[in-house]
């Protein structure tokens, strides 16, 4: 039987996950952009948090936006393949894009994020949008592969933008071509180059989904964007489906390598699911509350509750062809949309720690309130 040693058993780093990680917590306590991708970001939204928990039926102060299903890349692992298929390849109308981006502002959006979908640059209107967005004081995000990205670009977006994130898996042009199916890696790099060289406030950073193709590239990739004079690289991996115990010692083991690349100039940043690997999650809040904080407009105009919902016609709440922002938002197509909505049939939810948080904070109600 186990009693009193169990806290010499537990006691100190037991594991490689373990290991890796306060290895990576020694340094991320140095990033100039910390908590750069913390869930817990949201308790910074107090205005919006208070709203929502006093029943107000606020438009949310930060949406997504996909301007097109088109995409030039056919990456293996993409989570949204089916909406930039042969059947699909929608795109925002420019005037209906922009119509958005005033509505949006009206409604007091603090914050939009251009991503998709599909490849965000492949309508030619991206970045006047993120222009206008940015004219009317939001901060803009923008989520690119970056083939399109172009040296033109570099200028207007360093200035409009708030930061512009490349997704580059690979150093190697050939791995490159094998997971994102075009050959276009020495643009891109040229692009995120121009990009980081180009004056203006914007941060620049990559994206780097580790997988069992790419994962001998982990490090190599990490020297390269550093070199192109980014401010940090993000890697992360599967949300919700388990990495093979092999391949998620070997992430682990070139995750140790890759902190080395963090200094005063470059931040390497690691989502937390890579050490934990977890697949495991049970929904038992009372609803879904992230729906009224983030909520994405879609190329085709389908208005989403949630970026976890775009490929389905379940998460539908209205379209900004035929209906105003506002009038979706307090229409009765979202209310029956929520009503429906069963948790247990979610995909794994990225945003379940910020659902919970908000389900506490709504929510407490146990009687030793001084205990804590």
């Amino acid at each position: 039987m186990i009693n009193e040693d169990v806290a010499t058993l537990t006691s100190g780093i037991r594991t490689l996950a373990e290991e890796v990680g306060y290895k990576y917590a020694a340094i991320e306590r140095t990033h100039r952009f910390r908590f750069l991708f913390d869930p817990m970001r949201l308790l910074t939204q107090n205005a919006q948090l208070l709203a929502y928990l006093d029943g107000k039926n606020a438009f949310p102060t930060s949406v997504e936006l996909d301007p097109s299903n088109v995409c030039n890349h056919d990456c293996s692992f993409c989570i949204y393949h089916s909406m930039h298929s042969a059947e699909r390849g929608e795109r925002l109308e420019t005037t209906v894009l922009f119509r958005v981006i005033e509505e949006l502002a009206e409604l007091g959006c603090q914050s939009i994020l251009f991503v998709g979908g599909g490849e965000p640059m492949t309508h030619p209107a991206t970045v006047d949008a993120i222009e206008r967005a940015a004219g009317h004081g939001m901060s803009v995000g923008l989520v690119t592969n970056g083939s399109r990205v172009f040296p033109e670009h570099a200028a207007r977006l360093k200035q409009a933008a708030t930061y512009v994130r490349f997704s580059l898996d690979a150093a190697d042009p050939r791995l490159h071509a094998r997971l994102h199916r075009n050959d276009d890696h020495h643009r891109i790099v040229a692009n995120l180059r121009a990009l980081a060289e180009a004056d203006g406030p914007c941060t620049v950073g990559t994206g780097f989904f580790i997988n069992e193709v790419n994962v001998g590239d982990t490090v190599a990739c990490g020297r390269l964007v550093k070199d192109c004079g980014v401010d940090y690289i993000q890697y992360k991996s599967y949300s919700g489906i388990a990495i093979d115990r092999e391949l998620h010692e070997r992430m682990l083991r070139e995750l140790a390598e890759a902190i080395e690349l963090d200094d005063e100039t470059f931040d390497v940043h690691i989502v937390d699911r890579i050490f934990d690997n977890a697949v495991h999650q049970v929904r038992g809040y009372s609803r879904c509350h992230w729906q009224a904080f983030k909520p994405v407009i879609g190329a085709d105009g389908s208005v989403y509750l949630c970026a976890q919902k775009r490929t389905s016609t379940d998460g539908v709440i209205g379209n900004v062809n035929t209906t105003s922002l506002s009038e979706i938002w307090h229409g009765e197509q979202r209310r029956q949309v929520l009503a429906e909505l069963d948790l247990k049939r979610c995909p794994f939810c990225v945003h379940d720690r910020q659902n919970k948080l908000i389900e506490f904070l709504g929510s407490f109600a146990a009687p030793h309130r001084a205990f804590f």
